[in-house]
């Protein structure tokens, strides 16, 4: 792989990785203001947050790991 490969490659995963991590960041959000709008308190938005975010936190590190090792 040239440099220019190389370069093309660290800004795609780069990317990749942003775009999830927002995707991600926007679910925290969107899980805070419908627990704002139900009136939730503190450990019942958390439990929310967790119950939300945890699973798609998961499917996140596996499609990294699937992506490194080419398992699929």
């Amino acid at each position: 792989m040239d440099n220019q490969g190389f370069l093309n490659f660290v800004i795609y995963k780069l990317l990749s990785l942003s775009i999830q991590f927002i995707a991600l960041y926007l679910l925290i959000l969107l899980c805070e203001w419908f627990a704002e709008k139900k009136g939730y308190n503190v450990f019942e938005r958390s439990w929310l947050i967790t119950l939300i975010s945890l699973p798609l936190l998961t499917l996140i590190i596996w499609t990294i790991i699937i992506g490194r090792f080419h398992l699929f």
